[in-house]
């Protein structure tokens, strides 16, 4: 197949640098534009209330109409999540593996907003033409199956994008690297690599699948309890392994979670995840069995085991409580933001009588590749400019050191943040602009609704409280009718506070009269009026400042 000479050559990266998750990035050839992976991130702290982050689509929207066609690197919500959100604003078939795809419908089916079904299921022998490119892919290892990296090649060399990967010699069937593959990609010439460097801080490399395995394996043999595994529902690799020891130390499973029953149903039906018929059970069979015949596997909201774990402490989850002679096997690793939380679980898990297993620390258990697995991809590639993704600034900064370290210059290797264009002409590449890139903040059914103000006042009412101040007037005879009355939430104890409550009142009446004296009464001025002149008042008594929000009726 002939590609037609490309002029002018663009990466622009919409998501996934400078932060854990949220990948997207754009591949423009001339005319026609390549999305690669559409995901979400979870907030951290300072987004209360919100449930997920995603890319904001402006630049993808703007420019739909040159949009051919969106593929997915593997079936984690950091590369399929802001699928359904996507596809609302761009109408382009989607391409992926098997299980890649099955997941993503799923996920848009939930999305009653969403009719779509140009899906293509592709493998690592599938090559998709256009006119300016072409794309093909090679199988990675991660920590779910079906894995690829997708390659956009163009008459300018190619252009590779690894997904998220790490290298596995021993990788079982379904999850192996095919460095055959990658070698070729390579001798083929590179033009950019795009690539993984979510652990390009970690020396040496990843752990195998295999080590684990035992480790898991370990773990069953000595516990005497129930086991509850709190597992990523997506980690399908740990899955396996969890239901693998559960069978070899003859205990029945029960599946916790909405996310992972869809997983679990998804990756079973497609022969990605190995169990026999008679190994999971319904919940309410539990009572059937000693303690000891028990596995329980469970995750919480998007996957995210920890809060599900608990509530399970506390006595307040739905379907199952710690008890006394529990064994928790916690095999996720949390993300820094999360830390404080795990150990408080812990301590949690621990009062309520459970025995408590993390994963070894003697194993480096990541889906990512280490910095000897980065190495070797980029010395099998030989990429002429490179491009780090998927990471915190500091670990792109990391991996382009290691760039450095195999003989990439520095004027070829490019730290790009979200929407800087990385451009490709007359035989050079360039920083280029920057396109409109930032977060989209999903809280419940709206998208897009919550921004900067409202995380401020959200922000303000979880730190002072609120105070609400209601007042009924008359501006005819330039009375205060009713009120003010009091109403507060979050800044005080109000019955321990009757005389600064008293207080408040009257210094709400005075601002009240005050402006009802004057010949040009505005509603706007005594609102603020109140507000400020409370504010410093409440300030002066308490050395907290509080939303304050007056109401004020008129009869």
């Amino acid at each position: 197949m002939t590609i037609k000479k490309a002029k002018q050559i663009k990466i622009i990266p919409l998501g996934g640098v400078a932060e854990s998750g949220k990948n997207m990035y754009v591949v423009e050839v001339d005319d026609e534009l390549f999305i690669l992976d559409a995901g979400l991130m979870f907030p951290e702290d300072e987004l209360l209330g919100i449930d997920v982050v995603i890319p904001d689509f402006r630049y993808l929207e703007e420019n739909k109409e040159r949009v051919k066609a969106i593929f997915l690197s593997h079936g984690h919500e950091d590369a399929i999540g802001a699928l359904p959100y996507l596809l609302q604003k761009v109408k382009a078939p989607v391409y992926g593996t098997e299980l890649t795809i099955e997941l993503a419908k799923s996920s848009v089916k939930e999305y009653k907003k969403v009719r779509f079904k140009n899906f293509q299921v592709i493998d690592e022998d599938s090559v998709v033409p256009f006119g300016k490119a072409s794309v093909r892919f090679f199988k990675t290892t991660h920590t779910i199956p079906d894995s690829v990296g997708i390659v956009v090649d163009t008459s300018e060399g190619a252009i590779v994008y690894t997904g998220d990967f790490k290298i596995d010699q021993s990788a079982k069937d379904g999850y192996e690297t095919s460095l055959s593959a990658v070698a070729d990609i390579g001798e083929s010439g590179v033009l950019a690599l795009l690539s993984d460097s979510s652990e390009a801080e970690h020396a040496g490399t990843t752990s195998s699948d295999s080590e684990i395995e035992e480790e898991v394996r370990h773990a069953f043999r000595t516990a005497e309890g129930r086991i509850i595994v709190a597992c990523v529902a997506s980690n399908v690799i740990r899955l396996q392994q969890v239901l693998d020891a559960s069978a070899a130390t003859k205990r029945k499973v029960v599946i916790i979670g909405k996310e992972l029953e869809r997983v679990v149903e998804i990756t079973r039906r497609l022969d990605k995840l190995v169990v026999d018929d008679d190994l999971i059970i319904p919940a309410k069979e539990m009572k059937k069995y000693k303690d000891h015949e028990i596995t329980v596997i469970e995750t919480g909201n998007l996957g995210e085991p920890i809060q599900s774990l608990q509530q399970m402490t506390k006595g307040n989850h739905p379907q199952l409580n710690i008890k006394a002679g529990d064994t928790v096997y916690i095999t996720t690793t949390p993300s820094p933001s999360l830390e404080t939380m795990m150990a408080k679980t812990i301590d949690m898990l621990y009062r309520a009588g459970a025995r408590v297993l993390t994963m070894s620390r003697n194993l480096f258990i990541s889906g990512h590749g280490s910095q000897d697995d980065l190495k070797l991809l980029l010395n099998l590639l030989k990429p002429t400019y490179f491009i780090p993704v998927h990471g915190e600034y500091r670990m792109l900064i990391s991996h382009a050191k290691l760039a450095y370290s195999v003989g990439i210059p520095k004027t070829n290797v490019f730290v790009a943040g979200k929407g800087d264009v990385v451009e490709y002409k007359a035989g050079k590449m360039t920083m280029g602009n920057r396109v409109y890139a930032g977060n989209t903040l999903i809280d419940g059914l709206g998208v897009g609704d919550v921004g900067n103000i409202v995380l401020r006042d959200r922000k303000l009412l979880s730190e002072d409280g609120i105070f609400i101040v209601v007042v009924t007037l008359n501006r005819k005879s330039k009375s205060i009718i009713s009120g003010p009355e009091i109403i507060s939430r979050g800044f005080i104890y109000v019955r321990e506070s009757e005389h600064l409550i008293e207080e408040s009142a009257k210094v709400v009446s005075k601002i009240v009269l005050d402006n009802l004296q004057e010949n040009e009464f505005e509603w706007a001025k005594l609102k603020q009026d109140i507000r400020d002149k409370l504010n410093r008042y409440l300030f002066e008594q308490t050395k907290r400042r509080p939303m304050i929000l007056p109401i004020i009726m008129e009869v």
